[in-house]
């Protein structure tokens, strides 16, 4: 634990009782300074068991006696290492080794047995494998990480920076004894540094920032360099004061090679100081402009208006002027707060990754998701503070659930859109994702039972015409006090049949309700049929496409029917099936289309697919859940719009009770193919006479 948490926490213990004003005042630091003090005390308490501080009404609060501080003093003899730092351990003790390393090293050193050492270390050597690294043993040099030079000191930088937050810089510096030598030059040069250019690092990266330096300085002396080729841009980072004053210093960091310095200052340029201004003239005005399309296009995306945007513009450029290099280079150190962001920011994390493509652009390089994090903690932060889920009181933002599935998700949003066009609507989530939804929301249209404190109204996955009507009908009421005393398509019908022959009643009320429901004249091919006009059903239905099943069938023969078939020509690959097998064999609810059609498909961006279609009848039925379906449809599609046309036509087929009956008893696919043109047929001519 660092001297300034120590400090704070034996202030806790001592008084119990600490307001936030006076730990900001006396240890002159920020509110985020603090929570994140707090944070790391909290995590050591954790780890020995103890009572974490608490924070209520501005206060924290310990419950902690005085034989607490003992835990503060621990030396490294007495430490037990817990399982999660017992990796990152073993990597510093061999990339900063000056001798053979066996696994009686790891044994002794963290005190545990040598078979539990061999796990650590295969574990390891997964980890490394993962940043392009390999591990291996020699009898005469003993453990080796083999690999990119830069590679290596990416990992060891994490790993000093993890053991210091954990363990505090006494226990570091027992740690990494063989580079007690470096440590004091090196911390005198960076002191240097920062009275030169007048800047100080903040105590949290300075510590680690010295400890690594020092092992940089260990393994040149060793020769292992690193590659000038992976700085990419050297007039930049030679342009730099950082990098000039490294050359004016007297210790060993100035008589380093060129492309050794190079690295030390960009150590030092993407290190967080209070006063940072290290981004040049031409580069700010670029960084700042690229921030403000990012906040554009996240309000773009989020439906929210940020209120005092350019305070939070200069909170985030504070943050990428260190970051700036970072990011550039790709030393990004791990975040700490990362599974954390991810999983209480889950929803607004997502939404900061959709709108980070002009910080990309920007630094010319992909953003880590650890990276994004950090400014999805800010975002978060500012949404709080300045309570902006209060703007445009007047405008209703609904949020969609469904649970899978991108067609249906497509189908639905596209409906309700249509159906509210006076409301805001977020992208359609997941009922998972909606447990961490922290954008302002009034409305949750959801196809199952979730739990809100918003009004929430459940929707079928398809609904009717008359459905809609009533649905928009209730949600309005509810919303703006109305009173919808109006006409109905019941009303119409009943008058009409009192003066006139009605041929087909069921497409008349459908007519009739579409009337009702756009307030408009009927619908034409100008109008929102036009984007339905291509890959219609009959378009791709052929006799190739068609199962016909004199049987009972098993839902997982069922699909792999329909999947053999389009593999057959092409459409799909034979991983295509084995996935639709894995994600549909629970026979999930929310693929069937008024319960009688069932309608399986994936996510184009889960895996390859070209546009396609299958068609079973089971004659005998298919069991499903509790029930006995007797048409499945496979709808294959290689990106969100191109299949619009055919879920439209499989949807009316759904919403005909005639029609799926009829098709159900059908013993050839010619005969398939030609009911459901001539269903078409007749809907096309009653919508032209």
């Amino acid at each position: 634990m660092s001297g300034r948490n120590k400090n704070i926490f034996h202030l806790l213990v001592r008084k119990k009782v600490v307001s936030e004003e006076e730990l900001l005042e006396k240890f002159n630091i920020s509110v985020r300074q603090l929570s994140y003090s707090i944070e790391m005390i909290n995590e050591q308490l954790s780890m020995e068991k103890l009572s974490e501080i608490e924070k209520k009404d501005g206060y924290y609060y310990s419950s902690l006696d005085s034989s607490a501080y003992f835990l503060l003093d621990k030396e490294l003899k007495n430490i037990f290492f817990p399982k999660e730092d017992r990796i990152k351990l073993i990597l510093l003790m061999i990339l900063t080794r000056t001798e053979p390393l066996s696994l009686d090293h790891f044994s002794i050193d963290l005190k545990i047995s040598k078979n539990t050492a061999l796990t650590y270390v295969k574990k390891a050597k997964i980890y490394l494998a993962e940043n392009d690294l390999n591990l291996e043993f020699d009898r005469k040099d003993g453990y080796r990480i083999l690999g990119d030079e830069w590679d290596k000191r990416i990992v060891l930088y994490r790993s000093i920076n993890k053991l210091y937050k954990q363990y505090g810089e006494k226990i570091v510096s027992e740690l990494m004894e063989t580079t007690g030598r470096y440590i004091n030059d090196v911390k005198q040069d960076i002191v240097t540094i920062e009275n030169y250019l007048n800047i100080k690092y903040v105590d949290e990266e300075f510590y680690p920032l010295i400890h690594f330096i020092s092992v940089i300085v260990l393994r040149v002396k060793q020769g292992k360099l690193v590659e000038a080729r992976n700085i990419h841009d050297k007039k930049e980072i030679e342009g730099t004061v950082i990098y000039q004053s490294l050359n004016y210093l007297t210790s060993k960091l100035s008589i380093l090679p060129t492309d050794e310095k190079e690295f030390i200052a960009l150590q030092l340029l993407s290190t967080n100081v209070r006063n940072n201004n290290t981004l040049t003239k031409k580069d700010l005005p670029l960084l700042e402009n690229a921030l403000w399309e990012f906040l554009t296009e996240f309000e773009s995306s989020t439906f929210l208006v940020l209120k005092d945007k350019k305070e939070l513009l200069q909170k985030l450029i504070n943050h990428f002027r260190p970051a700036y290099y970072r990011i550039k280079y790709n030393i990004s150190v791990e975040n700490v707060l990362y599974d954390r962001i991810r999983s209480e920011y889950r929803v607004l994390h997502n939404f900061v990754c959709d709108s980070i493509s002009p910080l990309e652009n920007f630094f010319q390089t992909k953003i880590s998701d650890e990276e994004i994090a950090y400014i999805t903690l800010f975002i978060g932060g500012h949404l709080i503070e300045k309570n902006t889920g209060d703007f445009e009181d007047k405008v209703i933002k609904a949020v969609i659930l469904c649970p899978n599935g991108i067609s249906m998700s497509n189908l639905i949003e596209k409906t309700l859109k249509e159906l509210f066009p006076e409301f805001l609507f977020y992208p359609t989530s997941s009922v998972r994702e909606y447990k961490d939804f922290r954008l302002p929301h009034d409305i949750v249209f959801s196809t199952v039972p979730v739990y809100s404190n918003k009004r929430t109204y459940i929707i079928d996955d398809i609904p009717s015409k008359s459905e809609q009507i009533e649905l928009r009908q209730h949600v309005l009421k509810e919303m703006f006090q109305l009173d919808f005393t109006g006409v109905n398509s019941e009303d119409i019908l009943s008058i009409v049949k009192n003066h006139t022959t009605i041929k087909n009643e069921g497409q008349l009320k459908d007519e009739l309700n579409s009337l009702i429901l756009k307030g408009k004249s009927l619908p034409d091919k100008s109008d929102s049929y036009q984007i339905l006009d291509n890959n219609r059903l009959v378009d791709l239905l052929s006799k190739n496409r068609i199962v016909i099943s004199e049987e009972e069938l098993e839902w997982g023969e069922a699909l792999k029917k329909l999947s053999n078939v389009l593999i057959n020509n092409g459409t799909i690959s034979s991983e295509y099936r084995e996935v639709l097998l894995h994600e549909y064999l629970n026979m999930p609810s929310f693929i069937l289309l008024r319960r009688r059609v069932a309608l399986p498909h994936l996510d184009p961006n889960l895996i390859e697919q070209q546009l396609g279609v299958s068609l079973l009848v089971a004659k005998e039925g298919i069991p499903y859940d509790s029930q006995i379906i007797h048409l499945v449809i496979l709808l294959t599609t290689p990106d969100k719009t191109s299949h619009l046309g055919t879920l439209y036509d499989i949807n009316e087929i759904a919403n005909d009770k005639k029609i799926t009956d009829e098709l159900s008893k059908l013993c050839s696919a010619e005969q398939v193919i030609q009911r459901i043109k001539n269903f078409f047929k007749n809907k096309e001519n009653w919508r032209v006479s």
